[in-house]
């Protein structure tokens, strides 16, 4: 057999630099691989968004903060933040033009750090529920921004500090990352590079908190009824004037002069509760000087009882001289006319809230207080007038059936106006009796010697007035009253008293014009009392004038009354200063020494005067 057919196959030559060249990178890889293992840095991972950021000595550049996009945030009054990774949400502010360039999981302390750094809360801590004020601005560190927080914790209390701080590469870029208070005042705090300030070592300024009620105990009996509240009122004014009269009673005719003053002052001390009522004391005293007249009416001529044709009834066996209880004239008697009076008017207690005021003890009716009569500017009217020149005076058209006897009294505020355009208010009183005596008004238990009034007991009064002013300046207004009473010594000459009165008042830019009208049978079964006046003023400025006419008819004394009045008037803010001219005729019936025959009696007066009120 042939050798070469045994012959094993030749394999291609491999150079031996190849497997010099494979040993060398086996053993390389396996150094490395035993390296890698050995190596401190073997375990670590890259860092997540949502881990801490560190504090390093790389600052990102000017021109990137520069480019970020706004971050949008929605506010809300209450969140926590959980220690885990949050997903990112987008957050800017109302203003804000810059982005948080680095998150983290939990929110900042809230104990702000003089040199703009803030420590963060460590993982386990949770971030306090965020104020409701507005959000701090973001602040930066060395390299990069850390959101500087509130002043105050809503809590009350600083978040504690975590001093440890790991140091590590913040993120270059990290758009959408939510977190709180990134804006404050529209826009990113500037870029600091002061050096990084560790936590222990730092100065905080004084915490502020957001105000609270303070916790009040209850309130003393003296705060509940106001009287740490109390108010007090002084007011009241003074008139007086001279004139110059001229009587023609018959057979005397002559010029004679007269003086008058009238003065009145008023004080109220009251407390207010803490449910809104004032409830307090009111005093007012008047005094007056009056020569020819004490207060409204007297006596009229000299017509004895006994005489057929005068006012009369026999009581007890005696003829004697009636007086109403109205108009209080008589017509025989002795004159309690006086030339000065001074009297309590009004001394009561009241009650004030919005649902109306009361009163209790002397002072008007209700009656009296919604009477409207003739306006005037002067101390004198043609009616109504607390004072009198001539003596002669016989007009009244107020409604004062209970005087300043003591009584309850109430009165309602102002009702409907703003519903129906008309101001409505309505009053009532009730008085056991109408004995009370003022400088005009006087009813005594016990008239004066050979006279007799009725006794008038259990007085009602209402009152009612009406108000409306128009878009072009016109004011008007309405007023009506009724007052009854009982007359309880059960003669035959008396009745039970009935008085009502009406009247109405138009205003026009300067312009007032206005009238009123009083029935009353003066509580005797047969002498009724009327009257009624009207009366205009003007005071374009400080300057004014007034005119007026008044009429009463009396048929208890026959008597017929009409007078006049003129006068300007001039006022210097609390001081007025007037002048005028009066003029009345008055009718009445009386016994010349035969018979009964009539007889007139004329006053003309002239007169100055001035008052000022405080």
């Amino acid at each position: 057999m042939n050798d070469s057919a045994f012959t094993k196959p030749v394999s291609p030559s491999i150079p031996k630099t190849s497997y010099v060249l494979g040993s060398v990178i086996v053993i390389a890889l396996g150094s490395m691989t035993i390296a890698s293992a050995q190596s401190p840095f073997a375990n670590q991972k890259k860092q997540q968004a949502w881990e801490l950021p560190q504090n390093t000595q790389t600052q990102s550049p000017p021109q990137q903060r520069a480019t970020q996009q706004p971050i949008t945030q929605t506010p809300t009054t209450t969140q926590s933040y959980p220690s885990a990774a949050p997903a990112a949400t987008s957050y800017s502010g109302p203003y804000s033009s810059q982005q948080a360039s680095q998150p983290y999981t939990s929110q900042p302390n809230t104990t702000p750090s003089q040199s703009g750094y803030a420590s963060p809360l460590t993982s386990q801590q949770t971030a306090p529920t965020p104020p409701r004020a507005t959000s701090p601005k973001a602040t930066p560190t060395s390299n990069y921004y850390y959101p500087q927080p509130s002043s105050s914790s809503p809590t009350g209390q600083s978040a504690p500090l975590n001093n440890s701080v790991p140091q590590n590469n913040a993120p270059q870029n990290n758009n959408g990352v939510y977190y709180y208070g990134g804006q404050s005042g529209g826009h990113a705090a500037p870029y600091s590079n002061s050096p990084y300030q560790p936590a222990s070592t730092q100065t905080y300024p004084a915490q502020t908190y957001p105000p609270q009620a303070t916790r009040q105990g209850p309130k003393s009996w003296k705060e509940k009824l106001g009287l740490d509240r109390i108010s007090t009122v002084f007011r009241g004014f003074v008139k007086g004037g001279v004139g110059a009269v001229h009587q023609d009673t018959g057979a005397d005719s002559d010029w004679d002069d007269a003086y008058i003053g009238d003065a009145k002052a008023e004080f109220e001390i009251s407390a207010i509760t803490d449910s809104g009522y004032e409830y307090g004391v009111n005093l007012e005293g008047r005094a007056q000087y009056d020569k020819n007249r004490r207060g409204f009416g007297g006596r009229v001529t000299d017509c004895p009882p006994t005489e057929l044709g005068c006012s009369s009834a026999v009581i007890e066996g005696t003829p004697t001289a009636l007086r109403g209880h109205t108009s209080r004239f008589y017509s025989f008697g002795v004159d309690d006319a006086k030339e000065s009076e001074l009297a309590l008017e009004s001394a009561h207690l009241f009650l004030r809230s919005a649902y109306g005021d009361f009163t209790i003890g002397r002072d008007d009716g209700a009656a009296y207080l919604f009477s409207l009569g003739a306006p005037s500017l002067l101390a004198i009217g043609a009616s109504n007038s607390s004072t009198d020149y001539t003596g002669l005076d016989g007009v009244k058209t107020v409604n004062d059936a209970s005087g300043f006897s003591e009584k309850i009294t109430y009165t309602s505020p102002r009702l409907l106006g703003d519903t129906v355009g008309v101001g409505v208010q309505i009053g009532g009183s009730y008085a056991l009796n109408a004995r009370a005596c003022g400088v005009d008004y006087c009813v005594k238990a016990t008239d004066v010697v050979g006279t007799a009034s009725p006794d008038i007991e259990d007085i009602f009064e209402v009152g009612l007035a009406l108000d409306r002013t128009f878009t072009n300046g016109l004011k008007m207004e309405a007023t009506a009253t009724y007052a009854v009473g009982s007359e309880q010594s059960g003669y035959d000459a008396f009745d039970d008293l009935k008085s009502y009165n009406v009247g109405a008042e138009v205003s026009w830019m300067d312009v007032t014009l206005g009238g009123s009208f009083l029935q009353s049978n003066n509580g005797l079964a047969n002498g009724d009392y009327q009257a009624w006046d009207i009366g205009a003023t003007w005071k374009p400025s400080a300057l004014g004038f007034t005119l007026g006419y008044g009429h009463a008819k009396d048929e208890n004394v026959s008597l017929l009354s009409d007078q006049f009045l003129a006068g300007i008037s001039y006022d210097f803010d609390k001081f007025t200063l007037g002048a005028g001219a009066q003029y009345i005729e008055r009718e009445t019936y009386g016994f010349d020494g035969t018979a009964i025959a009539p007889s007139t009696d004329k006053a003309t007066a002239l007169f100055v005067e001035g008052g000022f009120k405080f």
